[in-house]
This record gives C-alpha cells, sequence and structure tokens, in this order.
C-alpha cells in the first residue's frame, strides 16, 4: 500500500458519454486538488465506434470541457492486459509530471478503481450506489436514448441537447448500415 499522502488527482474513465455521476467524482476530485492537480484520463480514446463506444474521443472531450473548461485531459487507447494498460497510463502520467506514487485515483464505485486498488495504488472512491450520488451509468444514458426516453436527470443541462442530437445523428447512421 501507498503510504505517500497523494499531491494530485486522476480519474480514468471512457465518460460515454458524461453523465452527473460522472460529474459528481470531478468536483469532489477537483475540490481537494484544484485543477492544476486534476487529471481526467479519457479511456479507449481511440477505440472503434460501436454501441459501447458510441462517442468518440473528440466527441467525450467536447462534452468535458463544455462542463469543466479548465480541466486537463488525456486519451488512453485500450490494451490487451492491464499490466501493458498500466504502464502506458503511468508514462502519460509522468509525461504530465504527475508521480504515479503520489496520486489519487477517483472513482464512482470500488469496482471502477479494482486495477488500481490491485496493485497498491492511492484510491478515493465516491460511491455513486450510497446515495450521495445519482444511481446512473453511462450504458443506462445510452439505453434510454435507444429507447428514446428521457436523459433529462441524468446529463448536465449544457450538454443533455448535444448529446440527444449526437446520439440521435449517429444512431441513425449505424442502422442503415
Amino acid at each position: 500500500m501507498n503510504n505517500k499522502k497523494p499531491k494530485q488527482a486522476v480519474y480514468v474513465g471512457r465518460f460515454n458519454p458524461i453523465h452527473l455521476g460522472h460529474e459528481a467524482v470531478i468536483a469532489k476530485m477537483l475540490e481537494q486538488f484544484g485543477t492544476e492537480n486534476s487529471l481526467l484520463i479519457l479511456g479507449s480514446s481511440t477505440a472503434d465506434f460501436s454501441e459501447r463506444h458510441f462517442f468518440s474521443f473528440k466527441e467525450r472531450t467536447d462534452f468535458i470541457k463544455t462542463i469543466f473548461p479548465e480541466l486537463p485531459i488525456v486519451g488512453l487507447p485500450d490494451f490487451p492486459t492491464d499490466q501493458q494498460w498500466l504502464f502506458e497510463l503511468d508514462k502519460i502520467l509522468l509525461a504530465k509530471n504527475f508521480d504515479p506514487a503520489e496520486v489519487a485515483f477517483f472513482g464512482g464505485c470500488p469496482a471502477d478503481l479494482v486495477c488500481f486498488l490491485e496493485t497498491g495504488r492511492t484510491c478515493q472512491v465516491l460511491n455513486r450506489f450510497d446515495g450521495t450520488t445519482p444511481i446512473i451509468s453511462a450504458t443506462q444514458v445510452r439505453a434510454l436514448l435507444s429507447n428514446n426516453k428521457s436523459i433529462k436527470n441524468f446529463l448536465n443541462p449544457l450538454i443533455t441537447n448535444k448529446v440527444k442530437n449526437l446520439f440521435a445523428e449517429k444512431h441513425k447512421k449505424s442502422r442503415k448500415r
């Protein structure tokens, strides 16, 4: 277990799309560490379009920057093994002057942080299932969009229409294939 007091914070996720649960975690991270000591790692940054990877890296970055314009964002592709993924993540952190040994990894539930917990990294969970944040997932948001249901209480109003319109456009194109 890491005994150093964290000096910086990192939140790793796909944010496909960013929802109010993600926002609660980001807000807590920024409150504790400030923008200058926080970093958002946008996973699956090069993934091909699919139901799971519905929004591109650029689209997801645009959604996040609409809500958190000052938050630094870096992409991280998928890798075949957790070991390789962690190695590449650490390379990104070091390039950004973030010491992996002095970073607190943030997440919305323990399952989101299992890779970090198993390797003895410092983690902070803002548990989205304990009643302090909305019980929500990006998968749930995409399912609501697929079924033409309201996402009003799941996404920030600043991006709700952008997400709905882009989803509708892309969903329509994907069904024609």
